[in-house]
């Protein structure tokens, strides 16, 4: 067996731990995770390894989802979304915090004649939120069949709740496939990939954008580690680059308390 096959053995067996474990915590009422966040008690919790995972925030129920009756929480491991695909650039599912969402979105002006696509959608919590933005339409794709069912049913209630707001719908599909929709398009994606599948989207939407099919572009990208490659494109511009607070009913409900945010939009 050489390194690289040694190498990849351990990163299996560390995940085929890891992930159970963590789905035991996640197992936990959320009354129970809620107290465990309870200042005289975290100071000494989170010291312990299993428990850090309870202070990621993920596992309890988001205000957006108490508030709407949705399920867009919890951490989901690269494993269940890629299958026997999952390597060393393959990131778990969580969901986005919905003011940082509202931010970027509040940074592209009108977006009525604009169509949303989150790429990685997971859950469907950006797509909830996009339905609040008058786009044309809201679209999101993921290759977890199991998440993309969750973020569907989370779609119906997110319909009859608001039946005014555009219908956001999700697809069970590899984004590098697609065949984008005609139009201006926001494509937002919370850190789905690596650098060489990220160069593989960018030129995929590149091609669509020089050849006419869609009329224009912006990115929208949370924890932008592969930033480099939109700014390399002769295509784009950076419109934003900020570290956004999180809304304050929202801090502890994510790993952090502010995100980097990154926007580019397609020159004019």
């Amino acid at each position: 067996m050489n390194t690289t096959s040694i190498g990849g053995f351990r990163t299996r067996v560390k995940r085929s731990i890891k992930w159970p474990l963590i789905a035991a915590v996640a197992s936990l009422p959320d009354p129970v995770q809620t107290l465990l966040f309870a200042p005289s008690i975290r100071k000494y919790a989170q010291r312990v390894p299993i428990l850090k995972v309870v202070y990621s925030g993920c596992y309890r129920t988001h205000p957006i989802d108490r508030m709407l009756g949705t399920n867009t929480g919890g951490i989901e491991p690269p494993e269940a979304i890629y299958g026997d695909g999952v390597d060393a650039t393959s990131f778990p599912y969580m969901g986005s915090q919905p003011s940082l969402i509202r931010c970027a979105l509040a940074q592209l002006g009108d977006l009525r004649d604009h169509t949303f696509i989150d790429i990685g959608c997971g859950k469907g919590r950006p797509m909830i939120v996009a339905t609040e933005f008058p786009f044309r339409a809201v679209i999101g794709y993921d290759l977890a069949a199991h998440l993309v069912d969750i973020a569907n049913r989370n779609a119906a209630i997110v319909a009859r709740r608001f039946p005014e707001r555009v219908p956001m719908h999700a697809y069970a599909a590899d984004a590098l496939e697609l065949e984008f929709p005609p139009g201006k398009l926001v494509v937002f994606m919370f850190n789905p990939f690596g650098a060489q599948l990220m160069a593989r989207l960018l030129a995929n939407l590149s091609a669509a954008y020089e050849s006419g099919s869609i009329e224009a572009f912006s990115v929208v990208y949370f924890n932008p580690i592969c930033a480099h490659v939109f700014d390399s494109s002769p295509l784009l511009e950076r419109r934003f680059a900020s570290s956004v607070d999180y809304a304050e009913e929202e801090i502890g409900y994510g790993a952090e308390t502010r995100q980097d945010v990154f926007i580019w939009t397609t020159k004019t």
